[in-house]
């Protein structure tokens, strides 16, 4: 595209762009390019990632995308235009996007959680439809909600900031991981990236457990002292001799009745709890337990500004196995191939490049 300002770059008027619709199918439709708005910037798509709630939702089993939205929350693109009030960003800067839109003024925005904006709404995850996702050629975005990329971090790396800013921020939120026994549920992107987090954060002993070998085996690639079959009848009695006891601290990146049930035994009194993955239903807790041995349980939802800037800075440390975590990648048009293969296959992360 050719330059025709400081301030944007020719862009066509209309785009691809893909829609999700619970229970039924995700499609390409051709809409406007969108318009960025006084602090807003347009970005040019390059690489965006499929997400296990993106998987869900088109499942039905997320429990807020209900409805049709337009996907696409882990992105890296290009800069082609930039709102008259923008001062930060300028076009032709690679940049990756932080989904969560806050208001910057409630009182949780003012304590720095901005992650528990009273009012918060996501970009690629809004079946509103107002901040559409970045799994199409062109997305807006608010400036503060896009982060520059250095040279040195390639796209397929710095699509995967985002998933391992909720990692960053759970073991952030946890308090000092130096010395701890840690254990990680569930051994899906978000799972080895805990184990990423948890290491980096000062964790002694990582232990991680899935219903799959090769995830476990990934896992153990990337630094997990030991991986437990979840299947296996002796799971708690095997995942406390690796770890040489009970568990500070668990990491459940599951999020079902089993897997709360199963981390709320493998720790010791005063132990914390975790809730990273996004549960499907309600479930119930072991109460009398956690009352007598002071459990915390935490719930533990994305991740805020300086969660972005610490995974980022992990990445820029060549701290990402993006070898490990990619699977695939494939052009827009086959959007539909590629949710069914991240369906299909957990293991690995797909990610579509809307500019093919």
């Amino acid at each position: 595209m050719a330059t025709i300002s400081d301030r944007e770059t020719l862009a066509p008027a209309t785009m691809r762009g893909a829609l999700v619709r619970p229970t039924r199918d995700v499609v390409i439709e051709q809409r406007p390019v969108p318009t960025p708005e006084q602090e807003q910037v347009l970005v040019r798509s390059s690489l965006v990632g499929i997400c296990g709630s993106d998987t869900h939702a088109l499942a039905g089993h997320h429990p807020f995308l209900d409805s049709d939205y337009v996907p696409g929350h882990e992105a890296v693109g290009t800069v082609v235009a930039v709102g008259e009030s923008v001062s930060t960003l300028t076009v032709g800067q690679r940049v990756l996007l932080k989904p969560n839109v806050a208001c910057g003024k409630c009182v949780n925005c003012r304590a720095g959680r901005s992650n528990a904006c009273e009012t918060l709404s996501w970009i690629g995850c809004d079946v509103s439809r107002h901040w559409s996702g970045a799994l199409a050629e062109y997305f807006v975005a608010p400036e503060h909600n896009v982060f520059p990329v250095p040279d040195h971090v390639d796209d397929a790396t710095a699509v995967l900031v985002e998933c391992l800013a909720t990692p960053v921020h759970a073991v952030r939120i946890t308090g000092d991981l130096t010395g701890a026994r840690v254990v990680v549920l569930g051994a899906g992107t978000i799972g080895v990236l805990a184990v990423v987090a948890a290491l980096h954060a000062g964790a002694d002993r990582v232990i991680v457990t899935d219903m799959d070998q090769g995830k476990l085996d990934r896992a153990g690639r990337v630094g997990a002292a030991a991986g437990v079959l979840a299947s296996a009848t002796d799971v708690d009695g095997q995942v406390r001799g690796a770890l040489g006891g009970p568990a500070d601290v668990v990491l459940d990146c599951v999020a079902s009745q089993g897997s709360l049930n199963q981390a709320v035994g493998l720790l010791r009194r005063a132990g914390t709890v975790l809730v990273v993955g996004v549960p499907a239903r309600e479930a119930s807790l072991p109460m009398p337990i956690i009352q007598d041995w002071e459990i915390r349980v935490q719930g533990c939802a994305a991740y805020t500004e300086d969660d972005v800037v610490a995974a980022l800075a992990i990445a820029a440390d060549d701290g990402i196995p993006t070898a490990e975590i990619v699977s695939q990648s494939v052009p827009l048009d086959d959007v539909a191939k590629a949710f069914a293969a991240a369906t299909a296959d957990s293991s690995g992360k797909v990610l579509i490049d809307p500019r093919r």
